[in-house]
Order: C-alpha cells, then structure tokens, then sequence
C-alpha cells in the first residue's frame, strides 16, 4: 500500500452536465429563457437580459463542438438561397393569412413589429429606423438562431432525431415571442395570430437547418426575411 489518498473526482463542471442529460438540460435551459423572454414584455431590462441568455446559450457547448451545434459556415449559396426562398415564402404566407384573419390594425400581430423600435431615440426617428433594420436583420437573427437552431436543436436532434428537433425548436421558438407581441397590451387576437405564424416560420427555419447544417444559414434567412416582412408591414398595412 502506497499510503497515499485516493485521488479525490472532480464534479462535472457545467457543460459535463449539460453532455450528460443533454435534453434535460435543453428543457430547463429553454424554461429560462421563456420566462424570462416572456417577462421582457413588461419590463425592458428583462427584455435585454433575455437577448444576452440567448446569447450565452453558446457557452454551454465546448468550442471544439461548436460546428456539431450548426456554429459553422455553409457550403455553397445554392442551399442558402433555397432555404431564404423557402423561408421567405412561409412568410409571406402568414403575413397574408394574418392579414386577412385580422385585418389591418392593431389586432394584426405583424403590425407591432415596427412598435418595439419606436421612441428608442427621443427626437430622432431616423435612429429607431437603424436600430429596427440592424436588429431586425441581424442581431435578432443571429442571437435566436444561434440558440435555437443551434444548441437546442442539437440538444433535442441527437436523441430524438432530426423532425423532433425541427418541430419542438419552432413551437418552443414562437411561444417566447409572446413576450414581443400579444401580452403589453393584452390582444387574445394578437396572441391567436402570432402563434402559429412563427410556429410555421420556426418550421421552415428548421427545414434549413437540417438541410444546410447550419444556423449561421438560418441566421441569414431569417435576416432576410425579417426585413422582408418590414417592408410589407409598411407598404401593405
């Protein structure tokens, strides 16, 4: 007997838990989020703080798995183009659908999306338009595509395969945006259309990530997109 301790075992540290039980882990990481993307609707620090969790959902994974989440390039512009077109035309879809189901005011989700730029900037108008397209068409895009076609899609599409992935990413995608639209001020209507609207674009948004292996695709898509569906808010509504 060497008369030395046994060498003591080091707890897993966060991320071993998160590889461990990885669709544990995916749930109560999306219940924070939802809470506290759900809560944003009443308070704007909230709203930040929900954006950098978003965010810091990236830390979980260990560099080295980053392009496993869909951290990655795409290869070739054919895809991405596929996939922008396919997501752009589920868009346009549910813009029309909405339109028609709830007409042009204010019980017509996509009508509120400008609403959450307005009066950043007291005075300068100009400056909510350039926060609106930048986050809109960039860091809102990147920040939930990175989290939700990126780690949670993972998360969920390593035990339960690719369509279980696709689908729990969309529906859990559109329930947080109940914190954008439909609660601040309370529309039932609002909520009805802007529910299965995302629901419908988190599918597509999936269908590209599965199909380019990467949600900085999805990010660029739903980009586009996002802009988009500025447009038609403004030129339609």
């Amino acid at each position: 007997m060497s008369g030395l301790p046994a060498p003591a075992h080091r707890a897993p540290g966060l991320r071993g838990r998160v590889a461990a039980a990885p669709v544990a882990s995916a749930g109560a990481l999306f219940a924070l989020l939802a809470a506290v993307r759900i809560g944003g609707a009443f308070s704007v620090p909230v709203m930040v703080l929900a954006v950098a969790l978003s965010a810091a959902a990236l830390g979980l994974v260990p560099r080295s798995r980053w392009a496993d989440a869909g951290i990655r390039g795409f290869t070739g512009w054919g895809p991405l183009l596929w996939c922008t077109a396919v997501v752009a035309v589920v868009y346009a879809q549910t813009f029309l659908a909405t339109r028609a189901a709830f007409g042009t005011d204010e019980d017509n989700w996509t009508r509120w999306v400008p609403k959450l730029f307005e009066g950043l900037v007291p005075g300068a108008p100009w400056a909510d338009v350039v926060a609106m397209v930048l986050a809109m068409g960039v860091l809102v895009p990147l920040v939930e595509e990175v989290c939700y076609r990126g780690v949670l899609f993972r998360a969920v599409e390593r035990p339960w395969g690719t369509r279980a992935a696709v689908v729990l990413t969309a529906a859990g995608w559109a329930l947080v945006h109940l914190g954008d639209y439909g609660l601040r001020p309370f529309n039932p209507q609002v909520i009805c259309g802007v529910l299965p609207s995302v629901f419908l674009m988190g599918l597509a948004l999936g269908v590209c990530r599965a199909v380019t292996g990467s949600a900085v695709a999805c990010a660029v898509a739903q980009g586009v997109c996002n802009l988009l569906l500025l447009g038609a808010v403004h030129l339609w509504l």
